[in-house]
């Protein structure tokens, strides 16, 4: 145990150095927003994991940072801001829950979907029995609270039409330049994310809900935003998601 250490007047800021000049956002780790469910072990008070996960006031249809497990936005209420900086899809592996769960691989080639079956959930199944889920991520900045934060967002199962919607409307704004009308960066405009109910004859739960805020017009923003979209290539290589809300599993 670290001993307790009374403050001093000693100038921190002085020192020149600080010991993180080699770390980086992949060394911190970087965080998923995700929708709690009805069944998600924060709230689930029969979860095995409660104890562990569990957040005081949370409920169904708030979306919780992963990494602080903590929630950022309450159902209802005003949504979060945030800039997409960066898209891929990825075909994840996983294994199913009634086999212990966890992710097994992350796949880039579509062909793996060749590979499966369709099970009476309609989900793909590979002969070894793990699931492939089809999965939209979008690199993010989150805006609000004391500063600017990376996170990523995953949308799969009945959420991918909600990740089709979002690059169509991203597509579809056009803005006027020296040579003429052109489609700009994904990081152009800021979006409001909420949460919506949603059901099927298969049951309920809580979605997506994206609307176009405006556009971006924060010399530093847009700086954090290009940089973002540079690092993420790398860093989609590195990541890997969490099953923590997900209702693909289900």
């Amino acid at each position: 145990m670290v001993p307790k250490q009374e403050l001093t007047t000693f100038d921190y800021s002085s020192t020149g150095v600080t010991g993180f000049e080699a770390t980086q956002q992949a060394d911190l780790g970087i965080p998923f927003l995700s929708i709690l469910q009805s069944g998600s072990p924060q709230i689930k008070k029969t979860d095995p994991n409660y104890a562990l996960k569990k957040i005081e006031g949370a409920g169904e249809g708030d979306i919780i940072n992963t990494l602080s497990n903590s929630v950022i936005y309450t159902q209802g209420r005003d949504p979060i801001k945030v800039i997409p900086c960066y898209h891929e899809r990825r075909f994840v592996e996983w294994k199913p829950r009634n086999s212990g769960g966890g992710i097994v691989k992350m796949h880039t080639n579509a062909a793996i979907i060749n590979e499966c079956k369709r099970n009476e959930k309609n989900q793909d199944v590979l002969p070894n029995g793990n699931i492939i889920v089809t999965t939209a991520y979008f690199y993010v900045i989150v805006l609000g609270g004391d500063e600017p934060r990376p996170a990523i967002i995953g949308l799969s199962s009945t959420q991918l039409k909600k990740a089709r919607g979002w690059l169509n409307m991203m597509m579809a704004i056009k803005l006027t330049g020296p040579g003429g009308q052109f489609t700009p960066p994904m990081f152009s405009h800021i979006y409001n994310i909420s949460t919506v109910a949603e059901s099927n004859q298969d049951g309920s739960w809580f979605g997506w809900k994206v609307e176009l805020a405006g556009q971006l017009n924060d010399k530093t923003l847009i700086e954090k935003a290009i940089q973002m979209a540079k690092d993420s290539a790398a860093a989609a290589r590195t990541v890997l998601p969490t099953d923590s809300a997900d209702d693909h599993l289900a």
